[in-house]
C-alpha cells in the first residue's frame, strides 16, 4: 500500500510539473505574440510618419505649391491630402507627387481648387 501511495504521489507531481510547463509555454507564447503585434503596430506608425514626411518633401519640390497650406496624413500607407490650391493642375501634381513616394498604397486627394 505504501508503494502505491508513493507511485500516486510521484505521478501527481509529474503531471503537475508537466501542466505547469504547458501553462508557462502558453503564456510565454501569448506574450511573444502580443509583443510581435505591438512591434508591428509601431513599425506601421513609423512607416506612416516617414511616408507623410516624404510626401511633404515632394510637395515642397513643386515651386508654386510652397505657399499653400495643404495637410498630409497617412494611415496604413493610405495618404490623404487636404487644403486649397488655386489651379486644378496643382491638385493633380500633388496627387502625382504623393503617389511617387515608396510605401504609398493609395492617395485620397481632398484638395479644393479655388482659383481665378
Amino acid at each position: 500500500m505504501k508503494k502505491v501511495m508513493i507511485a500516486v504521489i510521484v505521478c501527481v507531481a509529474m503531471v503537475s510539473l508537466a501542466y505547469g510547463q504547458d501553462v508557462k509555454d502558453i503564456t510565454s507564447g501569448t506574450k511573444e505574440g502580443a509583443t510581435g503585434v505591438a512591434k508591428e503596430q509601431a513599425t506601421l506608425v513609423a512607416d506612416d510618419a516617414a511616408i507623410t514626411a516624404e510626401v511633404k518633401a515632394q510637395l515642397l519640390q513643386i515651386p508654386w505649391f510652397r505657399n499653400h497650406g495643404v495637410e498630409v496624413s497617412t494611415i496604413d500607407g493610405e495618404v490623404t491630402l487636404n487644403g486649397d490650391v488655386a489651379l486644378e493642375n496643382t491638385k493633380w501634381l500633388a496627387s502625382r507627387a504623393a503617389k511617387s513616394v515608396k510605401g504609398v498604397k493609395s492617395v485620397d486627394n481632398q484638395i479644393g481648387v479655388h482659383g481665378p
